[in-house]
């Protein structure tokens, strides 16, 4: 598809934007002095209408997730071409996998634990019960059935959780070879690094097997994954020094302790976090093409994000400092 055809849906991400939330909408909330005043912060904002529900219930989750479900549907109305966006949307939808699997193992109610967004549970569902979809992408059906025969051989409800997380990055390198287009292409194999980095630094922290990581680390980014798993025989220090020579150089040195010189797998979250962002920073910038589209929809979510670490910050107390430090990176920074 031809960069030109995005540039009505741009149009309309411009104005999506401009309903964003600035990074001084979450400074005052953050220097608001109790929950309710940090929650009505959000009555000059789109999320308003949410406002007295926000007090009442302090079900923040629930409502956030009911607004990136109306970001979602919008932006699909917007895109000439939805695979776009089920590349955004397949977080939730692997999440809602995993959900729909553990009900299946286990026999348990999870239905509080779904997510508005993506292919709809009722069909997620009955791909779970019969292997087949006319609906949905093949990739699914090929991680359901990976991880429907790990459990039956070896019934470890949590290698749900591994299996899924891998399949979910080779089904999004596989949407974004279908589509075609190098910059899409391009996004999805650094946001694949990035998570392999951060994932890696925590299987190193918790002394994780070889083997651990042969599982859950993706082969579908850019750094060769058998280079990463060797790295997990490192500890962290090492680890950090070997990396600090790669392309992410400057990603590794923010997550280093500087105290310890071991790479720090809190820093490192909210490093390749904010590093995407400003990958997303430029690619809004596009005025052809599909990036501003995703990089509208990784800036709601990131919206989403802020959002909830602020009022679970306010609503448990803790100091203004604790919850700015965790703060990601705002659209506008």
């Amino acid at each position: 598809m031809e960069d030109t055809a995005y540039a009505s849906a741009n149009v309309r991400i411009r104005v999506f934007e401009t309903n964003l939330l600035t990074r001084s909408h979450y400074e005052r909330m953050i220097d608001a002095p109790s929950y309710d005043e940090a929650v009505n912060v959000l009555r000059d904002t789109p999320y308003r209408n949410i406002v007295d529900d926000l007090k009442e219930t302090k079900n923040y989750d629930k409502y956030l997730m009911q607004q990136l479900h109306e970001t979602f549907e919008e932006v699909y109305q917007s895109t000439p071409q939805r695979e776009l966006v089920d590349i955004a949307a397949l977080r939730y939808s692997y999440h809602n996998l995993k959900v729909l699997l553990k009900e299946r193992f286990t026999g348990e109610d999870f239905s509080s634990l779904y997510i508005p967004v993506g292919p709809r549970v009722s069909e997620l569902r009955q791909a779970i019960h019969t292997k087949e979809s006319a609906e949905l992408h093949p990739a699914f059906l090929e991680s359901i059935e990976e991880a429907m025969t790990d459990y039956e051989e070896y019934q470890n409800i949590q290698a749900i959780n591994i299996i899924l997380d891998r399949r979910y990055f080779t089904h999004m390198k596989q949407l974004a070879d279908e589509m075609g287009n190098e910059d899409v292409k391009k996004i999805v194999g650094f946001y694949i690094d990035l998570n392999n980095l951060s994932t890696l630094t925590r299987a190193i922290k918790q002394k994780r097997t070889r083997n651990f990581l042969v599982t859950i680390l993706s082969s579908s980014g850019t750094i060769p994954k058998e280079e990463l798993v060797e790295l997990g025989r490192e500890n962290l220090v090492t680890a950090g020094k070997v990396l600090r020579e790669g392309k992410y150089r400057s990603i590794i040195e923010e997550s280093i302790d500087q105290e310890t010189q071991e790479l720090s797998p809190v820093k490192i979250d909210l490093s390749t976090d904010d590093a995407f962002m400003r990958r997303m920073q430029d690619a809004k910038l596009q005025v052809f093409g599909p990036l501003p589209i995703l990089a509208f929809l990784y800036s709601k979510e990131n919206e989403v994000k802020n959002i909830r670490l602020v009022l679970a910050g306010k609503e448990n107390r803790l100091p203004a400092e604790k919850i700015r430090e965790r703060l990601r990176m705002s659209y506008d920074a």
